[in-house]
């Protein structure tokens, strides 16, 4: 199946997959007639418009209606959507595609996007709430720009990669009265909204490969981050992250999976067994795990902290 985007303004509290068949009964999130499709005979502009109005779904929450203005950059490849109008005229885009793509949405509150093939797929959201990204098996990049008007509805999003060596990076998001305000809805913070991260959660699984998980502009209000197997680089958020790790993710040389920015005071190792399963080596400036219990194949797997020392608590262990 080629690239196909979907646009709507339907909503509430609760939804956090617009793919659910029951909220789109209930709540009409989607709008088929918006439905805009790749043209893969083509070489430019290849989506059925340029311009896609977006109407009110009539139903309480809704996004007010608005525009969305989509331009091809052939030189990148790229499909770009950007929301027109104010914040929250058009809340929500759902992309899918079986193979990979560059895409870029800027403006939406809700952007759920699944491409698939072996292929290295470029995702961009900027400047959004909520949503789901999941890309295929290929070198993928995924770059998420955060913004919320508030916390009353669902601050999330779920980021899956797949195979190939991937890149995630977490931004702050440009405040709403730079981009146009919030309509159909408040915004705390003067209208500005939150642009740390402070009010999202987010769920990280990066699959197989060496990735690079980079949180660090970000003061999430939770994470759970989880590499996967290979060789991972990952940068935690000033806020409270968990990182997760399972036998055989890491490597036993000292060439392994490492965290910087680690805060003993509020983020967590998800690791294996019990603590006396791990032997925990101060290397002055950096904290150096070893698995050093009974399931023998894995002994000897290591992951390196930089920047603390965690040989004086256990708080961290979960």
């Amino acid at each position: 199946m080629s690239l196909t985007v979907t646009f709507g303004n339907g909503g509430a509290s609760t939804v956090l997959d617009l793919q659910d068949t029951v909220d789109q009964a209930a709540y009409k999130l989607l709008n088929s007639d918006t439905t805009q499709e790749k043209n893969v005979s083509s070489d430019g502009g290849l989506l059925t418009s340029q311009s896609v109005s977006v109407a009110s779904a009539g139903t309480s929450g809704s996004g007010a209606g608005g525009t969305v203005e989509i331009v091809y950059d052939s030189g990148a490849n790229e499909f770009n959507f950007d929301v027109a109008t104010a914040w929250n005229s058009v809340k929500n885009v759902l992309a899918v595609s079986e193979s990979s793509d560059n895409v870029v949405f800027k403006d939406f509150v809700h952007v759920d996007v699944y491409l698939g093939g072996t292929g290295n797929s470029t995702v961009n959201v900027l400047n959004a709430k909520r949503g789901n990204i999941e890309t295929g098996d290929g070198n993928d990049t995924v770059n998420l720009s955060l913004v919320s008007n508030d916390s009353g509805w669902v601050n999330k999003f779920n980021i899956s990669t797949g195979a190939g060596n991937d890149t995630i990076t977490l931004l702050q998001g440009n405040a709403l009265s730079t981009i146009g305000g919030v309509v159909a809805a408040g915004a705390v913070n003067g209208g500005n909204g939150i642009v740390d991260g402070s009010m999202t959660t987010v769920v990280i699984d990066a699959g197989l490969g060496n990735d690079t998980i980079d949180l660090s502009a970000v003061n999430l209000k939770s994470s759970v981050v989880t590499g996967g197997k290979g060789i991972d680089t990952m940068f935690a958020s000033s806020g409270a992250d968990t990182f997760v790790f399972k036998l055989g993710d890491m490597a036993k040389s000292f060439v392994t999976d490492s965290i910087t920015g680690f805060d003993i005071a509020e983020d967590k190792l998800d690791l294996v067994g019990t603590i006396s399963d791990w032997t925990v080596t101060n290397l002055g400036g950096a904290t150096l795990l070893t698995y050093n219990g009974s399931i023998a194949a894995h002994v000897g797997e290591k992951i390196l902290v930089d920047g603390v020392n965690l040989t004086g608590s256990t708080d961290w262990f979960i």
